[in-house]
Formats: structure tokens, C-alpha cells, sequence
């Protein structure tokens, strides 16, 4: 297993939404790590520290045991995030603040987006010069381009079975 600072978290979006609506919600950390657990389903657990009023966001999520997406920035802010499908393992009071654990299965990574962007471009028909300024404008734009996707993969790690209740692929 290998440890990493968590630098930030944010949740995306979760079941409720609909497919063409990314929310996203940024979770102020006061500190955290994350731990690459390295098993084939690319598991991996996330301990972020937060002001104790973020406790209710997170006991709905666990007492629901409902699924959510969530971006994660290790090591440096300035590092691409990854994106995982999360679920609440626990909410735990310090004295100061408050701990909350969750299970992730990491869906995209920067490289993973780009690959998914480019396919999804050229199957809309782009080639050549089109195909790169395009490639270029929705990497810049980032929200609606990387919605799509994300919404897929997220369905894709559903359908694996990595975020149902018997996680069928232990």
C-alpha cells in the first residue's frame, strides 16, 4: 500500500442527478491523506480532517449507502485530480474537527479523460485540424467536455459492479 497527502476533495455529483447536470462541491480540507490500497479494482481509501459541519453532507451519503463521484488532488494542488466512485465508510468525531473515511474506485485519471475526450471527438466526426483546436477548446472548457465522460465512466464502474452493495469484483 502506498499513502499520499490528499490536497483536495471535491464531490461531483451523485445518483440523484440527472446525466446532464455536474454539480460540483468543493469539501474545504483541513487535512487528509489517501492510500492506494493496489488491488486490480484500483480501490483505494480516503481520510480527509473537515470543520465538524460537514458532518450531516456525509452521514446522508453513508446512512443512504449511496455512491458518489468525487475528484481528488494528491500530493501537490497543482497535480491533475483523479476522479473515484466513493462511498462512506465513516464519519468520526475529533476533538477539534471531524474524520471521514471513504472507499474509492478510481474511474479517470487526466490521461484516462484525454483518451475518453479524443474518442468522443472522433466519433462525432472531427479529423485533422478540427479534430485538435476542438480537442484543444473542450480541454480548456473542461465542465461540459469532461461531463459526459465522467457520467459514462462512472455508469461503466456501476455496471462492473465496483460500487454495488455485494461488490462483485472482490
Amino acid at each position: 500500500m502506498k499513502t499520499f497527502k490528499l490536497c483536495s476533495l471535491a464531490v461531483l455529483f451523485d445518483d440523484e442527478h440527472g446525466k446532464d447536470e455536474l454539480k460540483g462541491k468543493q469539501i474545504p480540507l483541513v487535512d487528509g491523506l489517501i492510500i492506494n490500497k493496489e488491488e486490480a479494482n484500483k480501490n483505494w481509501l480516503v481520510e480527509a480532517v473537515l470543520d465538524k459541519k460537514w458532518r450531516r453532507f456525509f452521514e446522508e451519503y453513508q446512512e443512504a449507502d449511496q455512491h458518489f463521484m468525487a475528484e481528488v488532488t494528491i500530493t501537490k494542488k497543482t497535480n491533475d485530480p483523479a476522479t473515484l466512485v466513493c462511498s462512506v465508510k465513516s464519519v468520526n468525531d475529533l476533538t477539534h474537527h471531524l474524520s471521514v473515511h471513504l472507499d474509492g474506485v478510481i474511474v479517470a485519471k487526466k490521461d484516462d479523460l484525454s483518451d475518453m475526450l479524443l474518442k468522443t471527438l472522433v466519433s462525432e466526426g472531427f479529423e485533422g485540424e478540427a479534430l485538435y483546436e476542438e480537442f484543444k477548446k473542450r480541454k480548456r472548457d473542461r465542465g461540459q467536455a469532461i461531463q459526459g465522460i465522467l457520467t459514462t465512466a462512472y455508469e461503466q464502474v456501476k455496471e462492473k459492479g465496483y460500487v454495488d452493495g455485494d461488490e462483485r469484483s472482490k
